[in-house]
């Protein structure tokens, strides 16, 4: 007898080989899925199609939008019926007097008043789009920066693992002369316990990538990374520009432009202010039957409110007065942008200077003394503290170049925020746009 175990329907042995073959596919999607290069012009792609934050605009647009369908609107038709001398004494006593009046009434709107609403909510349309541009320039600024913290993050692995093999290197140099007598088995011990310090410095710094990986992905919306490594170097800092150039870029500014925009807004509102100094016409036109003549007349009128320029004075200088402060905010605005631009070029010209000297000068001599220190060690004219000292020295001069990059990078990014131009920050950067 041939024994076939089930799983409802399915063999069992279907049911795992399908089990098997389902986890490959998993864990191979996964691997793919870990294993991704990111660069920065796809994470600025998908974070400007997918942030939350700006699909605020496209809803305000529409609200907009339907304020503008309300201000091409004329004014309401109103109809009106009136009952008059009914119920009263004498001679009008009961209905054989009434007089019943059916009426159509509006307004007469003077002064180009619907115009005026119009044009006001077009310049709130044409100040929402640049609040959108100023929003979009914030976020691919926070992308940029979180950007560059990975390429800082992928820099502090390498160190990391570099003082893990040079740790290593130099635990195995003193083993050596342990095993030979000639050095104290201390100090093999505070050699292995420094190969074992450089070991937990990757694990911490792998974690805090890993945290900065999540925070990139989640401007476009992702809980977890999918992508494992991101191109760009972090000791290319591209061409340097005058700091005049640089400032004749900030015209670009969307924030500049928002300037330009909220003062056509309020002139769009003092017109209408403006407009409000010649008085509507209220005008009606109807029909009045009366019962004892049982006749009908036609009836017709119109008003029109006294002193309407008068009245119409306060809301005008109202407006003026907001034009005229927008124009001391833009000045003041230009005086903080100059200050904050020259503080951020100053500082990226010396972080690159700092970086060039580090990487061209202070590195090889350092190197080259940790060599001949090593050497020496080797035939017992240092000690494990001269070898030891030379070995940080080298490390501590690499880490000063990750971090003068990384200023120099950063400012960067702080450079283009406020000239809303890119600087080409590297060849790996290739594909951006702020538009």
């Amino acid at each position: 007898m041939k024994l076939i175990y089930t799983y409802g329907q399915t063999p069992l042995l279907r049911v795992c080989l399908y089990c098997a073959f389902s986890l490959f596919i998993v864990s191979f999607q996964a691997h793919a899925a870990t294993n991704t290069t990111l660069t920065l012009a796809e994470a600025i792609k998908k974070t400007l199609n997918q942030n939350p934050s700006l699909n605020v605009f496209p809803l305000r647009e529409q609200g907009l939008q339907a304020e503008r369908e309300t201000a091409q609107l004329s004014p309401a038709y109103r109809v009106g019926a009136e009952l008059e001398n009914v119920a009263g004494t004498g001679q009008l006593s009961g209905t054989q007097s009434a007089e019943l009046t059916v009426s159509l009434s509006s307004v007469l709107e003077l002064g180009g008043k619907k115009q005026a609403r119009v044009s006001v909510v077009d310049q709130k349309l044409a100040l929402s789009r640049i609040k959108q541009q100023i929003a979009s320039l914030d976020l691919l600024s926070t992308v940029t920066k979180n950007y560059i913290q990975l390429l800082i993050d992928k820099q502090r692995i390498q160190l990391a693992e570099e003082e893990v093999s040079l740790a290593q290197a130099t635990a195995d140099e003193v083993n050596k002369r342990v095993r030979t007598a000639i050095a104290p088995k201390a100090d093999y011990a505070r050699a292995v316990a420094a190969v074992e310090q450089a070991r937990l410095n990757v694990r911490r710094v792998e974690q805090r990538m890993h945290a900065h990986k999540m925070a990139l992905a989640n401007l476009w919306g992702q809980m977890q990374p999918d992508f494992n490594q991101v191109s760009g170097s972090l000791f290319d800092y591209g061409s340097s520009r005058s700091f005049e150039s640089l400032f004749e870029l900030v015209k670009n500014n969307p924030s500049l432009e928002f300037f330009a925009a909220e003062t056509r807004l309020k002139e769009s509102e003092i017109r209408l202010a403006k407009t409000q100094q010649q008085a509507d016409i209220d005008w009606s036109v109807g029909l009045r039957r009366s019962a004892d003549m049982d006749e009908s007349a036609l009836v017709a009128g119109f008003s029109m409110p006294l002193f309407a320029e008068k009245r119409a004075e306060s809301a005008v200088k109202s407006a003026l007065a907001a034009r005229n402060e927008i124009t001391y905010h833009q000045q003041d605005f230009l005086l903080r942008i100059h200050s904050q631009l020259y503080q951020a070029y100053t500082a990226r010209e010396q972080a690159i200077n700092a970086a060039t000297t580090l990487q061209q000068s202070i590195i090889p001599q350092l190197t080259d003394a940790l060599t001949q220190t090593k050497t020496a060690y080797q035939r017992g004219l240092y000690s494990y503290l001269d070898f030891l000292t030379a070995r940080q020295e080298l490390l501590n001069a690499k880490r000063a170049l990750i971090e003068t990059s990384a200023d120099a990078l950063l400012l960067t990014a702080e450079i283009e925020q406020l000239t809303a131009e890119p600087l080409l920050i590297g060849q790996n950067f290739e594909g951006r746009n702020h538009e």
